[in-house]
């Protein structure tokens, strides 16, 4: 798998393409912004982007959304969205980008539509979790989900899946069941 992470201006999001290294298919995941530095590494990797996932609906991680389609006519997968030829996807559903088969978590908390997705041992999940950290709530009901989506879907995945968030470095299931604050009975 090719994986390339974009910090965007936009918040400091994380964006990240990833690609099929046999078939050289790609998505972005999160596109907060579309900026030049994203097309060109695709077109230095030579790779044709087919998909887009959104982890959630908030501004920072689909401002780009609407260019990328227009420019790339490709479809946003995510829960619940409202661009034209979007793909609603719900817990468990597989999406293949070339060999890749990426599974779709439903993880609200931070917001009603929150979505991570799994490939391999990686982890793209928006802003459910961050290193030392966990996505902010308007309140308490909110944070208790979103807790419960961690330690019920994150953390059986394996101490050794790496958790690719929304905004700050990556980090590992291990390292947040075993440290973060916020997650510690």
């Amino acid at each position: 798998m090719i994986l390339e992470q974009f910090l965007l201006s936009v918040n400091e999001t994380n964006s990240y393409v990833i690609a099929c290294s046999e078939t050289n298919e790609a998505a972005i995941i999160d596109p907060g912004e579309w900026n030049d530095q994203i097309i060109e590494f695709l077109e230095v990797q030579g790779l044709n982007l087919k998909k887009v996932f959104v982890t959630h609906s908030h501004e920072d991680h689909t401002g780009g959304i609407e260019e990328i389609k227009n420019q790339f006519n490709v479809d946003a997968i995510g829960y619940g969205l409202e661009f034209q030829n979007d793909h609603s996807v719900v817990d468990g559903d597989i999406i293949e980008v070339g060999d890749l088969k990426i599974k779709v978590l439903e993880t609200p908390g931070h917001t009603s539509d929150s979505l991570a997705f799994v490939i391999g041992c990686d982890v793209f999940c928006g802003d459910l979790i961050f290193a030392g950290s966990i996505g902010s709530v308007s309140n308490k009901a909110d944070h208790d989900i979103e807790v419960q989506m961690i330690r019920e879907k994150v953390f059986p995945l394996g101490d050794d899946m790496v958790l690719h968030p929304g905004h700050g470095p990556a980090t590992t299931v291990l390292l947040e069941r075993l440290f973060n604050p916020l997650l510690i009975p």
